[in-house]
């Protein structure tokens, strides 16, 4: 979901929501995980995952690897690494000042 008048200069990750002049990640669209049919678990575990990715420890791609590890089961978080993982000339938007939402 991208927040209205929003510049989206960066990739945004599945599942994710954006907003401000310079588009920043806010956290996910729980609205629309829950409107698409999410199970409440699904839900729960995307969100642990989003918070262990978007962490102020370690670089993305160390975090993303400690994702798959913990949470690569969970198909909706594989969507997300996917997403990160695959080649871009753009960077992958993330919270401001590195706060995970």
């Amino acid at each position: 979901m991208v927040g209205g008048m929003s510049g989206v200069e960066q990739d945004v990750i599945p599942f994710g929501s954006v907003s401000g002049d310079r588009a920043h990640l806010m956290g996910l669209n729980l609205v629309g995980l829950k409107r698409h049919g999410f199970e409440r678990e699904d839900i729960h575990t995307i969100r642990n995952a989003y918070r262990l990715l978007f962490a102020d420890e370690g670089t993305l791609n160390e975090r993303v690897d400690d994702v798959g590890k913990v949470f690569g089961e969970c198909p909706p978080v594989e969507t997300i690494l996917s997403f990160i993982r695959r080649k871009s000339s753009r960077g992958v938007c993330q919270p401001k000042d590195g706060h995970a939402a």
